[in-house]
């Protein structure tokens, strides 16, 4: 990872993240030396991803939320909130 790919490392959430375009971006983000959080229903599918992410390098964790539930997409935030102390993007792909 370069020295500018450091310093710029963001940490981004995506809801919604194991299905559509939402595994496909999360290996990209997480390629280019992001941290993501993804978040989504299904714990199985949150986990293959996370542990394929990480495998090639990544930095991947999960958080299991209904998207169309508001509680818990608030719940979502504030863990990454409370993990990294910041959020820089979040993209809701569901």
């Amino acid at each position: 990872m370069t020295a500018a790919i450091q310093t710029h490392r963001k940490v981004i959430l995506i809801a919604g993240a194991c299905r559509g375009s939402g595994p496909a971006t999360a290996r990209q983000l997480a390629g280019e030396g992001h941290h993501v959080v993804l978040g989504a229903r299904r714990s199985s599918k949150l986990t293959a991803l996370v542990t394929e992410i990480r495998k090639a390098g990544g930095s991947a964790e999960w958080y299991v939320l209904d998207v169309r539930q508001p509680d818990e997409m608030r719940e979502f935030l504030a863990f990454a909130e409370d993990v990294h102390k910041r959020v820089d993007v979040v993209i809701h792909n569901a």
